[in-house]
C-alpha cells in the first residue's frame, strides 16, 4: 500500500483584509477517507491548524500568511512518503505554495508531487510548465483520483488509467489523460477522516466560514451547482451537474458530529446549499424529529427561489440561525450579463420572510464587473441601502476578481486585460476582500471610483443597519462580553479589536520586560 501525505497549506491573504476566515481542512479529510477506504496509509500535515494564531509575512510585504512557516512545514515531513497531494484552491494563494513546494521538493527531490483544487484544475497547464517541482495535476473532483494515483504509485495500475490528471512527459509535452467523470452515487462517499486532524484549534479560534456559533463543523450536503455565472470557475472544477445527497444521511453526519466532537453549530459548505424545495423541508422535518440541540447556517451565498415563507418558517424552527444570500449586483443589466438567474423581487420577499422568523440575514454583491457603467454600480449601491431597510444584518460589497477558469477570466484574456499569470496577477486577485488596494478589469469606470462606491455602498448599509435598528448596537455590545457574534460584521470586528489588544499587550509585557531589564 501506498503512503500518502496530504498537505494543507496556511491561510493566504492581503496584510489590509477585512475578512480572512479561518476554516476546517475539509477537502483533505474527503481524500484521506477514500484513501483509507482502498487500504492506503495516509498522514496530512495541516499547515493553518496546527499553528492556527502565527501570522507572518509572505513572499510580498504586503501579503500574509496564517500558520506554519515554510521551513516549519518543512520539518513537520518527518518520514519520506510515497506521494504528496497537495491542495490549492485558491489562486491567490499560489505564489506563498508554490515557494512551499520549492522547499519540500528541496527536502525530497525524488517523491512524487499533485497538486489538486479549483487552481489547479483551471490554471493546470500553467503550473506545469512553469513550476516543475509538480509532477501532475488533478482536475475537478478529486475523491477517486487520488485513490487511483496511490493504486499506480503501487504499480497496480498504468499511470494512462489515472483518469483526471495532467503532467509532462520527457519530452516536455503534455499529456492529458481522459476526463473523470463526476461522482453520482454521493451518498456513498465515505464521511471525512476528521479523526486524523486536532480540529480543537479551530474550535478555540472561532474565526469560521460561517458565524461564530460555538463549536462549529462543516458540512457538504450536495455537490456542485447547476448555474454558469460568467465569474466563477465552479463549472470548470464541478460541472454543471448537482447532486443531493440522502436527508437523513446528512442528519446522520451531523448527529455524529454532536455526539463525537460535541458540536454545537454546523456550517453548510456547500456551492449551492438549497434549489429544491423538497430537499430543505425534508431536512428540517428530520432535524426537528431527532431534537439535536443544534444550529446551523448557510454562510456560502445560496439562492432564493426555494426559501420561501414556509421554508424560512422551518428552517428557523429547525435551527437555522443565519443565511447567505448572493445576488452579486443590484443592476439588472449586469445579472443578465453574468447570468446570474436572480429576481430581486423575490430576493426582497424572501429577505422579509427569513428577518420575520428571527434568522440573521447576509448578502454578497460584487463591483466593477468588466462591463459595469457607472448607473450599474449606483443601482448596486442603492440596492445595499434597500438591504439595510430590509433589515439584512451584513451586506458585503466585494471587488471583482477574474478567477483562472471563470468565462470572464478568458475573456479579459482575450482582450488582453489579463496579459499572463505572474505573481502581480494572483496578488491582485486579493482585492476581492481588501478595501485599501483596488484593481480595476472594468471598462468604463476607474479602480479609486470603483473603490470609493465600494466603500460607499457598505458604509451606508451597515450605518442604517444600526441607525435604523438601535437594538442592533445593544447586540453587538452584548455580544462582545459574551464571546459570540450573530452577524459576519460583529465577528470581524471583534477579531480585530481582540488581535489589536493582544499585540498591545504584548507591547506592554516586552516593554516591562526591558525596563526590568535596565
Amino acid at each position: 500500500m501506498s503512503r500518502i501525505l496530504l498537505i494543507r497549506p496556511p491561510a493566504v491573504f492581503s496584510s489590509s483584509s477585512y475578512s480572512a476566515p479561518v476554516t476546517m481542512p475539509l477537502a483533505l479529510a474527503y481524500l484521506s477517507a477514500n484513501l483509507i477506504e482502498s487500504g492506503h496509509q495516509v498522514s496530512n500535515l495541516d499547515a493553518l491548524g496546527e499553528d492556527i494564531e502565527n501570522i507572518g509575512v509572505s513572499y510580498d510585504s504586503r501579503v500574509r500568511y496564517r500558520g506554519l512557516s515554510i521551513p516549519r512545514i518543512v520539518e513537520r515531513i518527518t518520514e519520506r512518503p510515497d506521494g504528496i497531494g497537495i491542495s490549492a484552491m485558491f489562486s491567490q494563494d499560489w505564489p506563498h505554495i508554490e515557494d512551499m513546494i520549492s522547499a519540500i521538493r528541496d527536502r525530497f527531490p525524488d517523491v512524487p508531487i499533485i497538486l489538486g483544487g479549483e487552481h489547479a484544475t483551471a490554471a493546470g497547464e500553467y503550473v506545469l510548465r512553469s513550476f516543475p517541482a509538480v509532477n501532475f495535476v488533478a482536475v475537478g473532483e478529486g475523491d477517486e483520483t487520488i485513490v487511483d494515483w496511490a493504486d499506480w504509485l503501487d504499480g497496480k495500475i498504468s499511470l494512462s488509467d489515472v483518469n483526471g490528471i495532467r503532467y509532462l512527459d520527457a519530452s516536455g509535452n503534455m499529456v492529458v489523460n481522459p476526463e473523470r467523470t463526476r461522482i453520482r452515487a454521493v451518498d456513498e462517499i465515505p464521511r471525512p477522516a476528521w479523526h486524523l486532524f486536532n480540529l480543537e484549534p479551530y474550535f478555540k479560534a472561532g474565526q469560521g466560514h460561517g458565524v461564530e456559533r460555538g463549536r462549529s463543523m462543516p458540512i457538504l450536503a450536495t455537490r456542485g451547482c447547476p448555474y454558469q455565472c460568467t465569474f466563477c470557475s465552479s463549472p470548470l472544477m464541478w460541472t454543471t451537474r448537482y447532486l443531493m445527497r440522502n436527508v437523513r444521511m446528512v442528519v446522520d453526519e451531523i448527529e455524529h458530529y454532536v455526539r463525537t466532537y460535541k458540536a454545537d453549530n454546523i456550517d453548510f459548505f456547500d456551492l449551492t446549499a438549497i434549489i429544491k424545495r423538497d430537499w430543505i423541508l425534508a431536512f428540517c422535518k428530520e432535524m426537528k424529529s431527532r431534537d439535536l440541540k443544534v444550529t446551523w447556517q448557510l454562510p456560502s451565498g445560496t439562492r432564493s427561489e426555494a426559501m420561501d415563507s414556509e421554508v424560512l418558517r422551518e428552517m428557523a424552527t429547525s435551527g437555522c440561525m443565519n443565511v447567505t444570500y448572493a445576488p452579486e449586483s443590484g443592476s439588472v443589466r449586469t445579472l443578465k450579463l453574468i447570468k446570474k438567474k436572480v429576481a430581486l423581487p423575490r430576493l426582497f420577499e424572501s429577505i422579509k420572510h427569513a428577518k420575520s422568523n428571527g434568522i440573521f440575514v447576509k448578502c454578497n454583491l460584487i463591483i466593477g464587473f468588466p462591463h459595469e457603467t457607472r448607473r450599474d454600480m449606483l443601482q448596486t449601491v442603492w440596492c445595499a441601502v434597500k438591504f439595510a431597510w430590509s433589515g439584512v444584518d451584513d451586506t458585503a460589497i466585494y471587488n471583482y476578481s477574474p478567477y483562472p477558469g471563470s468565462e470572464l477570466y478568458e475573456y479579459l484574456r482575450k482582450t488582453g486585460a489579463i496579459a499572463d499569470m505572474n505573481r502581480a496577477y494572483f496578488r491582485s486577485l486579493m482585492t476581492f476582500m481588501d478595501l485599501k488596494q483596488h484593481t480595476n478589469y472594468c471598462e468604463n469606470v476607474g479602480p479609486l471610483e470603483i473603490s470609493f462606491y465600494r466603500l460607499l455602498g457598505m458604509s451606508l448599509s451597515y450605518g442604517l443597519s444600526y441607525l435604523l435598528h438601535p437594538s442592533h448596537v445593544l447586540r453587538s455590545v452584548r455580544n462582545y462580553s459574551l464571546h459570540r457574534s450573530d452577524t459576519v460584521f460583529e465577528e470581524r470586528l471583534f477579531a480585530i479589536v481582540r488581535r489589536k489588544k493582544g499585540e498591545s499587550g504584548r507591547r506592554t509585557h516586552h516593554e516591562h520586560h526591558d525596563a526590568a531589564a535596565l
